[in-house]
């Protein structure tokens, strides 16, 4: 569920970790109601495992009574949110917070809705052109500060939930005989191998990713092979050996599922992205908080392997099936 963010600003990061506050995940959430009293408007992406992870929150808000559907996938769901389209969607931390940064905090007086570069262009380029599956962005924060750099966000209208363990955060796989023949097994090797080996990204991160391998790990491929959303989102590409080095997100049930070797030291090309929720707090109850956190504390990198498995693959099922049967194997649901 990554979309493009490009690099976190070094800057507005800063100033945000040196005011960070007990505002963490799991903090109360200001809503304008106890109760939901109308139907919420979940929205993902067009990839099948993002669809799947919205219709599993929006069942989740179905067994407590809650009215909410499930949105036309947007490219940019993020965006849809902020410009009032949408009342939930589930992202990447690393993705909410570049987007996030950028609005006036809850002491301004202007709307974020109204003033968001998003409100102008809510889905983004189309949705049939996928998930981007990288998500570029080389940032000086981990994964547990950009988490707790966007809950300590000050939001007008706007809500982050509590985070998953799970993430999605983009990585680079090759294949055990790759990792063997070049003996290569961290992107620090690839300065003197680059030369020799294709890499194979999604269309849509191929330029800014290889500007990063280039000035992060002075890695200059022989060639790039700009994939299709679908073809990045599978691992074809590289266990066919089309190319050697293939850019995807670390909950690609693909990986292991043909025993691809995970570059270690991948987290210096890529932006952190820990599962979280986004909500608008006009007319959101606390209900809905509660039913949308007990299903982010539940999910862990293993739920997001098997609903990415359930979803993909010769043997896939559609979307909302996959969500059904995953909260009846977890047993979230209350009602009968």
């Amino acid at each position: 569920m990554i979309r493009s963010t490009g690099p976190l600003g070094l800057t507005a990061i800063g100033a945000l970790l040196l005011s960070l506050t007990a505002c963490t995940a799991g903090s109360e959430v200001d809503t304008s109601q106890p109760t939901t009293t109308r139907e919420l408007v979940i929205v993902q992406g067009p990839d099948a495992q993002d669809q799947a992870l919205g219709h599993a929150y929006r069942q989740m808000l179905d067994d407590v009574g809650i009215e909410a559907s499930l949105a036309q996938a947007a490219d940019d769901p993020v965006a849809a949110v902020l410009a009032g389209h949408a009342d939930v969607t589930v992202a990447g931390s690393g993705e909410l917070l570049a987007a996030l940064e950028k609005l006036p905090s809850s002491a301004d007086e202007s709307s974020p809705a109204a003033d968001s570069p998003a409100a102008d262009s809510p889905t983004g380029t189309p949705a049939d052109s996928g998930r981007p599956e990288a998500t570029p962005g080389a940032t000086v924060l981990d994964a547990a500060q950009t988490k707790d750099t966007l809950h300590a966000l000050e939001l007008n209208e706007f809500a982050v939930l509590d985070s998953a363990e799970a993430q999605s955060t983009g990585t680079l796989v090759v294949t055990a005989a790759t990792s063997v023949g070049e003996q290569l097994t961290n992107v620090q090797q690839l300065s003197a191998l680059c030369s020799e080996l294709e890499f194979g990204i999604v269309a849509d991160e191929a330029a800014q990713l290889t500007d990063e391998l280039a000035t992060i790990l002075d890695c200059v491929p022989a060639k790039v092979i700009e994939l299709t959303a679908p073809n990045a989102r599978g691992v074809l590409p590289v266990i066919t050996d089309a190319v050697q080095v293939q850019a995807t997100t670390v909950d690609n049930a693909g990986i292991a599922d043909n025993a691809l070797v995970v570059l270690e030291g991948a987290d210096v090309l890529f932006a952190p992205q820990t599962i979280t929720p986004l909500i608008t707090t006009r007319e959101v109850g606390q209900d809905a908080v509660k039913a949308l956190n007990k299903l982010s504390g539940a999910l862990k990198q293993e739920d997001l392997l098997e609903l990415d498995r359930m979803v993909t693959g010769r043997d896939a099922v559609e979307p909302a099936r996959a969500a059904t049967d995953w909260l009846a194997e977890k047993d979230m649901l209350d009602a009968g």
